[in-house]
């Protein structure tokens, strides 16, 4: 029988909260809000898990841990990774991806 896995903590800075909410806005203006609530929702759930699913950009130098980027379209996102204490800290802001139109990116 396996352990069950202990989630990352997972916390979004203010500011980063308040451009989510800007950027939902603008996806909802364009026609792809839910496909942006979608990623949000899948890009929580990954970064609670398995926040390793995106692309090291760098080591921090402060204490231990990296910057990572993560994309679920059309949502990217930099985040620092501090495994030892199984914490994920999004401070940066979110960019909203051109919106995909059959394969096309708009």
């Amino acid at each position: 029988m396996t352990e069950p896995i202990t989630p990352y903590q997972v916390v979004y800075s203010e500011r980063v909260r308040q451009h989510l909410l800007y950027l939902a806005g603008e996806a909802d203006t364009r026609g792809d809000g839910q496909a942006f609530l979608s990623a949000l929702k899948e890009f929580h759930r990954r970064l609670c898990i398995y926040p390793q699913f995106g692309d090291p950009l760098r080591d921090l130098t402060q204490e231990p841990g990296q910057v990572w980027v993560g994309v679920v379209r059309p949502l990217s996102m930099r985040y620092g990774l501090f495994e030892d204490r199984r914490l994920v800290i999004v401070s940066a802001h979110p960019v909203l991806l051109p919106k995909q139109v059959g394969g096309a990116t708009e």
